[in-house]
């Protein structure tokens, strides 16, 4: 397994992904697991925590990403983290219908139902940029894929959100701010 491959390198995975290698898909997902592992994470409705680990559902995310990965081919982007992102999104919604459809388990908890008031008063798209850039790390030009705004405009929305969250809570001590802004996630 490669361990920090070059750009080039991810480009010729990309390519043998696209060829139907699953080897050089597997490496991809393997590449990328710690960010995937940690927006399965922020992701997943409670009902679904409750019933299987992180690393189970990653697992039923990779072996869909090895049977779609034809599916790379076509994708809009040609970015694999992004649809991987994308595979890993679309299996937690599958996995969490089947538990309502089974169980009746009900009540998909979004991040963004309990954000400071600030955070609230925000368009859904500025929240998402923020949880897109801020806690699944994702850069401007991948949140810029996901949302169909240009990396610029993404740039600029983040900033002006941490911006106005910095001077709005200005007097607040730090460690408050930060368990604020954590209660979002």
């Amino acid at each position: 397994m490669l361990t920090n491959p070059g750009e080039q390198q991810i480009r010729q995975l990309e390519t043998r992904g696209v060829r139907g290698d699953g080897t050089a898909m597997e490496t991809l997902f393997d590449l990328s697991h710690g960010r995937l592992s940690r927006i399965a994470g922020l992701r997943m409705p409670d009902e679904l925590h409750r019933t299987m680990s992180v690393n189970h559902l990653l697992m039923a995310a990779r072996i869909r990403a090895i049977r779609r990965q034809t599916e790379f081919a076509v994708a809009a982007t040609r970015s694999h983290f992004v649809w991987l992102r994308h595979i890993l999104l679309h299996t937690i919604d599958v996995i969490q219908k089947r538990l309502t459809a089974h169980y009746g388990v009900t009540g998909w908890n979004k991040l963004t139902s309990t954000p400071s008031a600030h955070l609230k008063s925000r368009t859904d798209i500025d929240r998402e940029i923020i949880f897109l850039r801020h806690f699944e790390e994702l850069t401007n030009q991948e949140t810029s894929i996901i949302t169909g705004i240009s990396p610029q405009g993404v740039s600029t929305r983040y900033m002006n959100v941490i911006y106005e969250l910095a001077e709005a809570h200005h007097d607040i001590p730090f460690s408050t701010r930060s368990e604020e802004f954590a209660a979002y996630a």
